[in-house]
């Protein structure tokens, strides 16, 4: 073979190796499908939370020999269906969350709520809705980033509120306000939930953020009783937030939970994903949020710690 026989050739492999590039670093690509070759996939959103937790899973199963690797890319809605075809094999969910997503894609936008307080019985019904697509979900961790009613270690120290309950009872003989996201007075688990649920009585609804800074500023000047927060949020601890016991199961369970392309899982994988989910708290995702978000540390490194102290790596 020539010189000029061979040029296209190695025209070819460059135009491969550019293809492969692009589409390690870009969300979605032009040249093939999410994926990375034969490699095992864990998919991460865009939030500090998910980044984590998918390093650890990429970090254990590397660990013991798992060709692991870590791609971040934006929502639920674009990781589920690379998951269900392959083109991903791991992802870090919220089981309550990812169980109402799979209902609503099988029984369509009106089916019934399967999703609720009880663990099981929601893996159960996540299980059932995965298992058709190809979704393997594994064991639940103690961890849970659930929407949550926070109030001031002020407020409650001076009612003695600890629970939904008691708030709702304070609340027949005092101002109630409530912050949260704009389509708190339109989400089930929310306002109506507080109303309904629990027979509150609230004075007025503050349209604010989904737990960010807006309702952190409304709770520190007093603005708001409650506020709206992600119970894993590392404003809970940075503030010293008391997050009222939902005692009457409002809110669905949102366990962190790996789903996992079912022909992917070995005994391994599921091994070791199992043991990161059992090593978690809620407190835990506090901490490890706090350390991305407010000290700024990378998500990979505050994951390769945590699990070299939990005896993970």
């Amino acid at each position: 073979m020539n010189a000029s026989q061979a040029r296209p050739s190695r025209l070819l492999h460059r135009m491969a190796m550019v293809c492969v590039a692009v589409l390690a670093a870009a969300t979605l690509s032009s040249c093939s499908a999410i994926g990375m070759g034969d490699a095992f996939i864990v998919a991460s959103t865009n939030f500090s939370e998910t980044r984590i937790i998918a390093n650890m899973y990429q970090q254990v199963l590397a660990a013991h020999g798992v060709d692991a690797r870590v791609k971040e890319l934006t929502t639920r809605e674009i990781i589920a269906p690379a998951l269900q075809k392959g083109e991903l094999q791991a992802t870090p969910e919220y089981l309550g969350s990812f169980t109402e997503y799979l209902n609503k894609k099988t029984n369509g936008p009106d089916a019934p709520q399967v999703a609720n307080g009880n663990t099981q019985q929601t893996l159960q019904a996540g299980q059932a809705l995965a298992a058709p697509r190809q979704i393997t979900l594994l064991t639940p961790s103690p961890a849970q980033d659930q929407n949550a009613f926070a109030v001031t270690a002020d407020f409650a120290a001076r009612t003695g509120i600890r629970s939904l309950s008691e708030l709702a009872t304070w609340s027949q003989t005092n101002q109630l306000i409530l912050g949260g996201p704009p389509e708190c007075p339109k989400r089930p688990f929310c306002l109506p939930g507080l109303e309904g649920t629990y027979g509150a009585k609230v004075a007025q609804f503050v349209p604010l953020d989904a737990g960010g800074p807006l309702t952190v500023q409304a709770l520190n000047q007093g603005k708001i009783t409650t506020g709206v927060i992600f119970s894993s949020s590392a404003a809970v601890s940075a503030n010293n937030y008391l997050l009222l016991v939902d005692d009457k199961g409002l809110q669905t369970v949102e366990n962190l939970t790996p789903a996992v392309y079912s022909p992917a899982l070995t005994d391994e994988v599921r091994r070791q994903l199992d043991a990161v989910s059992a090593a978690l708290t809620t407190e835990d995702l506090r901490n490890l949020n706090s350390q991305v978000d407010e000290d700024r540390k990378n998500p990979r490194l505050v994951a390769e710690e945590f699990l070299k102290s939990k005896g993970l790596l």
